[in-house]
């Protein structure tokens, strides 16, 4: 028998709980709560849904907690987990949900099968990596520098670290790759596992940002980043230099065959099409190639459609040739 504790997260956006989440917050300790996958979710297909104990849809469990409550759901026999809140969070609206697991094996390892998309094929050009990345590697790799220094921290470089998480965190909503997913969750529990309460605020905001609400709600930014990167003269011009070397057609029957028909959705709604990517575990590599591919196509079509309206006024300026004369009118109609 195992004990397993989880985050409930998003609960601010529930309809049920608009205008008294603190009142929830504050009697929710010591409640039942029941955990169930959300089938219906085509965005998340491994979302899983927290009921209270008067069947309200209250939250969802926080993302990066999710390879533990599905190694526990599949320990059950119909797919659910009943226990206790045990803690509520008012400032940062979370709860902590926890139960008895018999035959808790471990956290599961297969909710994001990456392989199909590492087989994905493209041949086009790929644009040069973000400074934007470049920085986020750089912090990642200071924040655990750093934290190996903690014995000798004095108050000042302890505010530092602080502010330097901060500032990780806040560029962290560019990158929704799986390895940066994965590093926020090891973050997440390095800082736990410290103990130190100046930590918690942090904490909570990370873990707030990896929940369902926070990756839905900063879809927005990522994408107007994308289109930025995607329309700077820098970009126009590395592709314009390079766009002989490559087949558009070709490029964008490789993009058509991005698994899940992902391509597609772009084409039809991108903001539901980023929301999509926040769950789908893809590595930095093959998201920036598909970008780039986008990237690369829609200037293709922009160069045809804007060939395509110089032929269209060419031919108004049609030259009619009348009677014995032979003179000249343009036709500017």
């Amino acid at each position: 028998m195992s004990i397993i504790q989880l985050n409930i997260v998003g609960i601010p956006y529930r309809k049920d709980l608009y205008g008294h989440v603190s009142e929830f917050l504050a009697e929710a300790p010591g409640h039942a709560m029941t955990l169930r996958p959300e089938s219906a979710n085509d965005n998340d297909k491994v979302a899983v849904r927290a009921y209270d104990w008067l069947g309200r849809h209250v939250g969802y469990v926080s993302y990066n907690l999710l390879p533990i409550v599905w190694g526990a759901l599949r320990c059950t026999e119909h797919f659910k987990l009943r226990g206790l809140i045990v803690s509520s969070n008012i400032k940062h609206p979370c709860i902590t949900f926890e139960c008895s697991v018999p035959g808790y094996k471990g956290p599961a390892t297969d909710l994001y099968p990456q392989k199909i998309f590492l087989e994905w094929k493209y041949t086009g050009p790929v644009l040069d990596v973000p400074e934007e990345f470049d920085n986020l590697v750089y912090m990642r790799d200071e924040i655990m520098d750093r934290l190996g220094e903690r014995d000798d921290w004095d108050d000042e470089a302890q505010a530092n670290f602080i502010a330097l998480v901060k500032r990780f965190a806040a560029y962290l909503k560019y990158d929704i790759s799986g390895e940066m997913s994965d590093y926020r969750q090891h973050l997440i529990q390095k800082l736990e596992d410290i103990g130190r309460y100046e930590f918690q605020e942090i904490i909570d905001e990370l873990t707030m940002s990896v929940g369902r609400t926070g990756r839905e709600t900063s879809c927005g930014s990522v994408l107007d980043f994308w289109k930025e990167q995607m329309l700077s003269a820098d970009t126009r011009k590395h592709l314009m230099v390079h766009q002989q070397e490559y087949d558009a057609k070709r490029v964008e029957k490789e993009l058509e065959a991005f698994p899940e028909s992902m391509y597609f959705e772009w084409m039809a709604n991108p903001e539901r099409f980023v929301s999509k990517l926040y769950y789908r575990h893809i590595p930095r590599d093959v998201i920036w190639r598909f970008v780039s591919g986008i990237a690369f196509v829609e200037m293709k079509h922009a160069i045809a459609k804007k060939a395509e309206e110089e032929k269209a006024k060419r031919e108004k300026r049609n030259v009619i040739m009348t009677g014995d004369n032979a003179s000249y009118i343009e036709n500017k109609e």
